[in-house]
């Protein structure tokens, strides 16, 4: 009898807890190609969310790529997941099966407490506060809105504005979300990352390059230059090259750079396993490597491609709530010293549903094509951060 995927990965993330696979270990030799052997970690309650969670991260993540072919993508799927999770508490129970299965749980391979719990796990032990590595994690209601509010619609805005600004300490620019007049509440979800390199880069090693955008165009971009020892593969059968480089903290980086003409192949093959059998894979070794500096940002509304549900209202007795509109905006800079990225989730909810349904390499080469990027934290297993890079240049 086939044994479900699901039935496979959740012993591998409760019982070896590599964060799926995930978490770096040096090899005892740094250039033994033979297998890693660590002792495994203790389980922990957010483990249990981990393969839904970035299984849910890559079905958003093709959803995008078909909505903006050939444009730069970057979403933070830990902030979308936990604006979801703090709404599961107000939905009512027919409601929650919903919303779980949107945000891709098997409810007959974890319970909604023990999902819950994971959450909760995940958002105590996601907060860092180190010189090396910060990530500041947070949500906030905002109540009282909408018609006969005795709070002005205009100052609310603007309210919301800077508590975005300052939570994710302007790295996002201008938040460009505007609050409907049937909005009665709203929840804003916010992340900051902060991480530098293990190994950094040494900046006047820096020079400008050409990045191939497509076959037909080039930009010049600045490109690092580092030789080092890195965790890499090159998959013969997706035809792609894995890099991976780790931040001097619990956080890590793998950068996937397809051959040309195969980007959609590997689209399609992001599963939990695929990351599985890459970290089966790598192994440490020193490369001699350009790699492009480079600084995005992306916004895109989400109530198409996420689930709509109703939740119980800011007061009780109060009619329930329906999600309205769902926005959000992340954005990344990349240098010699590090990683900086910021996103937010907004969810406005109004009495009623909205209708509108048109929202708006090898050792010794040169990354210098379209790639994917995903930045895990390494203890939860918790994909914060999934974008593809097709022009550094933003």
């Amino acid at each position: 009898m086939e044994v479900s995927r699901w039935g496979l990965l959740v012993p591998v993330l409760t019982a070896v807890v590599h964060c799926l696979a995930l978490v770096n270990q040096e090899d005892p030799d740094p250039m033994d190609p033979g297998p890693l052997d660590s002792p495994p970690r203790p389980a922990l309650p957010c483990h249990k969310l981990s393969v839904s969670n970035i299984d849910f991260a890559f079905n958003l993540y093709r959803q995008l790529a078909l909505e903006a072919p050939g444009e730069n993508i970057l979403f933070s799927p830990a902030s979308i997941s936990l604006a979801l999770a703090v709404l599961l508490l107000r939905a009512p129970a027919a409601s929650r099966p919903q919303l779980l299965e949107g945000l891709g749980f098997n409810l007959t391979m974890v319970s909604e407490a023990e999902i819950q719990e994971g959450f909760q796990d995940l958002l105590l032990r996601l907060p860092v506060q180190d010189p090396q590595l910060l990530l500041t994690v947070g949500q906030r209601w905002f109540s009282g809105l909408g018609p006969g509010a005795t709070q002005d619609p205009v100052g609310a805005q603007k309210f919301i504005h800077e508590y975005v600004e300052k939570q994710t300490q302007g790295k996002l620019g201008a938040w460009v979300e505007e609050l409907r007049n049937e909005t009665a509440a709203a929840l804003v979800n916010h992340m900051l990352l902060r991480a530098r390199w293990a190994r950094p880069f040494d900046p006047s090693a820096t020079s400008t390059k050409e990045f191939f955008v497509d076959e037909h165009r080039a930009v010049p971009v600045p490109m690092m230059k580092q030789k080092a020892p890195h965790r890499f593969l090159h998959d013969p059968e997706l035809q792609c090259t894995v890099l991976q480089m780790d931040h001097a903290g619990n956080a890590t980086t793998f950068f996937i750079f397809p051959k040309r003409g195969k980007l959609g192949q590997l689209e399609d093959a992001l599963l939990p396993e695929t990351l599985i059998k890459w970290d089966s894979l790598l192994r440490t070794r020193e490369l001699d490597f350009h790699f492009p500096k480079f600084s995005v940002s992306s916004t895109s509304r989400l109530e198409l491609l996420l689930p709509r549900v109703t939740v119980g209202g800011g007061l009780p007795g109060q009619p329930g709530l329906n999600i309205s509109t769902i926005t959000h905006k992340a954005a990344v800079t990349l240098d010699e010293a590090g990683s900086e990225a910021a996103a937010a989730t907004s969810i406005q909810l109004t009495p009623r549903p909205h209708l509108d349904l048109h929202p708006t390499p090898r050792p010794g080469t040169e990354f210098n094509r379209p790639f994917l990027v995903m930045t895990f934290h390494t203890e939860t297993g918790s994909l914060l951060f999934l974008g593809k890079i097709v022009n550094p240049l933003g």
